[in-house]
């Protein structure tokens, strides 16, 4: 229902206000965005940013905190320093944030960096340690203050603490903005006020919807009863009535001046639990086939003028905004209408008779993926590029997005520019962290996208997805060289793959065309997902309909 609501404020939000809306702040739950990138409301171009709320964050870290100090397997003297400082450990968060959102001589990709580095070190200089610390985070060691910080590592207990703090740093981009949803909870707790907590039905003869503008009325005026009865009766409530909102008043103040006093007051709410909405049921009416369709002529100019657009961009200039890569909207911006190289290697590789309508839905409404794979990949990459101009001893250039200049719905991002012909891709595997060499992470079956040569090298097999990335990243970037580095903290290994225009032409550029033009480009000019939310409305190409039928 939440998610149904916003999504329709979205969609008439030009209508109503002649606005478009390109920020939403929001708590953890993804589905409101998910909504939003099924619906798209002002078009595939137009992308809509989630700010996550202050608030949640904040409240989700020292939750996590207090549940950590609940383990007895960690010494008691670690426990119940954190539950004593509990709220230290938050108020070392919002400082970072207020003094780096502050700050007016640096750049906003440069601010969430520096906030990253306080937000990792915040633990270790509330534990003690402030060799790290920034003079403008801390002043160094206090009289008498204790380094807890090697026993917290020797017990195990701060490596939780830093995997509970990642979620922080992840979201630094968020906490920067330094907002939060406060009002939408707050009017949201008097429409349950109003509606008496979903415990009756208030569905019928608008009930529902009359409530709800009562509850605006109080909200906007704070004086419900008062407005009300002066609207109706042209004059002020009497004293009965006027000692009623009297009191009313003074029982909002003391509790406000309560919660001032008492702000380490233990606050319980209950959470209502409530299903996800998944769209329409295909076992039901709306499996019918979708009727609102154009005709193929229509159809085709829509596609020509949209090609059209993108031949008419500048290139260079979103290469250049972009370099900063997933820290940036305009780069989800530019992928979200484009297929990128990291794409190529599933679509070249399907089968003729597969259809197509998953895998649209996939690289066009699905958020993108997180999970502890690959944010442990993107925060060691830094690490890897390093130790990669050491080897090579020639510098490492940042890439944005690169666009291709004869398709340019086709686009890459390399880890890196190497001179004018060498590209870098970077791959920091989880799974072959803690090996000790890169044979024994082949032979334990670490790397599945690697072998061992008779020379006891590692080598990308050229059947994998990342070898079709990597030939899609060298003919987009005109390069001929890849430096192909897999990373762990104990070794690293540079293969250079060399660019192979047979296998470019033979095997993937006629397949990604056909893919983009016969399957992505309709659902971007004319979206059908977003009516019913039925993947099966999805558009099925002719050539793929053919070979299924056979």
């Amino acid at each position: 229902m939440e998610a149904d609501g916003i999504a329709e404020g979205f969609s008439k939000s030009i209508e109503m206000h002649g606005l478009k809306f390109n920020k939403l702040i929001g708590d953890g739950d993804s589905s409101v965005v998910k909504r939003l990138n099924e619906i798209l409301p002002y078009g595939p171009r137009f992308m809509i940013e989630k700010i996550e709320c202050r608030n949640h964050l904040l409240r989700n870290y020292i939750s996590k905190l207090k549940m950590l100090a609940t383990k007895t397997e960690y010494p008691v003297t670690i426990r119940k320093f954190i539950v004593t400082n509990i709220l230290r450990f938050r108020s070392d968060v919002t400082k970072a944030i207020t003094y780096q959102k502050n700050i007016l001589d640096k750049s906003k990709n440069q601010k969430i960096a520096d906030l990253k580095y306080d937000l990792k070190n915040a633990p270790y200089h509330r534990f003690g340690q402030h060799q790290e610390c920034n003079s403008y985070f801390c002043k160094g060691s206090k009289i008498g203050e204790i380094n807890m910080v090697p026993e917290a590592l020797r017990c195990g207990i701060l490596l939780e603490i830093d995997k509970i703090t990642s979620r922080l740093v992840n979201n630094s981009s968020s906490l920067i903005e330094d907002l939060d949803n406060n009002i939408c909870e707050q009017f949201n707790s008097i429409i349950n006020k109003y509606v008496g907590g979903k415990r009756i039905n208030f569905s019928q003869s608008n009930n529902y919807s009359t409530r709800v503008k009562a509850a605006i009325i109080s909200f906007n005026s704070r004086t419900y009863l008062r407005t009300i009865h002066k609207k109706i009766m042209n004059f002020s409530p009497g004293k009965i009535g006027k000692k009623f909102i009297k009191n009313t008043d003074r029982i909002r103040l003391n509790t406000v001046n309560r919660r001032i006093l008492n702000n380490n007051q233990k606050r319980y709410r209950k959470k209502m639990v409530s299903a996800r909405s998944k769209g329409p049921d295909s076992h039901y009416g709306l499996a019918e086939p979708l009727m609102d369709t154009i005709d193929e002529d229509e159809l085709q100019e829509k596609k020509n003028t949209f090609i059209q657009y993108l031949h008419t961009v500048d290139t260079k200039q979103i290469e250049i905004d972009t370099r900063d890569q997933n820290l940036n909207p305009n780069w989800f911006q530019e992928r979200k209408i484009r297929l990128t190289a990291s794409r190529f290697g599933e679509i070249c590789k399907m089968r003729p008779n597969t259809s197509c309508k998953t895998k649209v839905h996939s690289i066009l409404y699905k958020p993108p993926v997180t999970s502890k794979q690959m944010t442990y990949g993107h925060n060691m990459e830094h690490e890897a590029r390093q130790k990669l101009k050491e080897i090579i001893k020639l510098d490492v250039q940042l890439c944005g997005l690169v666009i291709d200049t004869i398709f340019p719905y086709l686009a890459a991002s390399p880890d890196g520019l190497v001179g004018d012909q060498a590209i870098v891709e970077i791959k920091c595997p989880y799974t072959a962290k803690d090996s000790e060499n890169s044979i024994d992470a082949v032979n334990n079956k670490l790397l599945s996208y690697c072998y061992i040569t008779q020379e006891n090298t590692l080598k990308l097999k050229n059947d994998h997805q990342y070898y079709y990335q990597v030939m899609g990243q060298l003919h987009i970037t005109r390069r001929n060289v890849c430096y192909f580095v897999v990373y762990t903290k104990k070794w690293i290994s540079v293969e250079h793959i060399y660019y192979d225009k047979t296998f470019w032409e033979e095997k993937m550029v006629k397949k990604l065309n056909l893919f983009y033009t016969e399957c992505i480009l309709p659902e971007i000019v004319d979206p059908l997902y977003g009516k019913r939310l039925l993947i099966s409305d999805i558009r099925e190409p002719t050539y793929i309909k053919e070979k299924i039928n056979k």
